[in-house]
């Protein structure tokens, strides 16, 4: 037996194949994806204001680091991804888990991704792994992404 052959398997599948396919810009057969795309795009247009703020707040934590570092764009990079985690961490914070703090944690990566291009990847891997730890259970509890399209999250 895989570990893919059992539903929570499947889930965690699914999970990375969307989230690659969301951060990273790139189109996907999956029959949950197109769904939860217009929602993560709505969530972006409707919260640009607010996480173009938490962008420049992510950003200016750069300045720290010293400009004559060797590594000093893998540490801006390793620093971002994260705390990327840590705010996941605090919208999840007391297993507060909804679809919308998902769909939140999607847009959120993917509007990130879109002003670090060069990292989209590395971006949609932390935020794809985060969901599948951290996540996986309660979206198998919620019915798995199918039940997410069938409902209006905004």
């Amino acid at each position: 037996m895989s570990y893919f052959d059992n539903y929570e398997g499947r889930i965690q599948a699914e999970t990375m194949e969307i989230t690659v396919a969301l951060i990273c810009q790139h189109s996907s057969n999956n029959s949950n994806y197109k769904r939860i795309k217009e929602q993560v795009d709505h969530l972006i247009h409707r919260h640009e204001i607010l996480f173009t703020g938490m962008h420049r707040k992510l950003d200016s934590l750069s300045i720290k680091i010293n400009k004559n570092e060797k590594n000093r764009q893998d540490i801006i990079d390793d620093l971002l991804c994260h705390d990327l985690t840590i705010i996941f961490n605090h919208l999840i914070q007391n297993n507060n888990i909804s679809w919308g703090k998902i769909i939140t944690i999607l847009a959120f990566s993917t509007f990130i991704a879109r002003k670090h291009n060069d990292i989209s990847d590395r971006i949609a891997y932390v935020t794809g792994q985060y969901i599948v730890k951290e996540l996986t259970i309660w979206i198998k509890d919620h019915g798995g992404w199918v039940n997410l399209i069938k409902k209006n999250i905004y």
